[in-house]
């Protein structure tokens, strides 16, 4: 059942702003408070976190994988290697020194902590470059083959 849509187009631009930016606040969020869960909490259960980290993957799979599938990288950032390199970087340091924070504050081993955020940042800028390097070639194939001309569009 199709249902009458009420608004003009101002106003389905305003509602599309809103949603866009309960969107993005529910996304950011959701990151900034399972981060905070971690610090607060001595011993991390998954059962604690469970439900905020399955909402907050199934948001970032959805918009990674629905811009990736519509060509769209980003509304300011270049789709190129040295935007990958940069946010891998930011990545890596962000969960490196995350990393660096708790287990130093279990642990107090100033090594052992150094060495662990070192690994986990490795580990992350590696991860993530690759990870932003496919979907970039994704986005490019994808994008490239919906600015296309049609073979038909040709013969006219």
């Amino acid at each position: 059942m199709k249902m009458k849509n009420n608004l003009d187009e101002m106003q389905e631009q305003e509602l599309l702003k809103i949603e866009h930016n309960g969107c993005w606040l529910a996304f950011w969020l959701l990151l900034v408070s399972l981060i905070t869960q971690c610090f607060i909490f001595d011993s991390i259960d998954f059962k604690t976190l469970a439900g905020e980290w399955i909402v907050f993957m199934v948001l970032a799979l959805y918009l990674g994988f629905a811009c990736v599938r519509k060509g769209i990288w980003d509304r300011k950032l270049a789709m190129n290697t040295k935007t990958n390199l940069i946010a891998s970087a930011l990545a890596g340091i962000v969960m490196g020194v995350l990393n660096a924070v708790m287990v130093f504050k279990n642990y107090h081993k100033p090594f052992g902590t150094f060495l662990a955020a070192g690994i986990v940042a490795i580990i992350t800028f590696i991860l993530c470059f690759v990870i932003l390097t496919i979907m970039m070639k994704q986005t490019k194939k994808h994008k490239d083959a919906m600015e296309a001309e049609p073979a038909d569009a040709n013969d006219l």
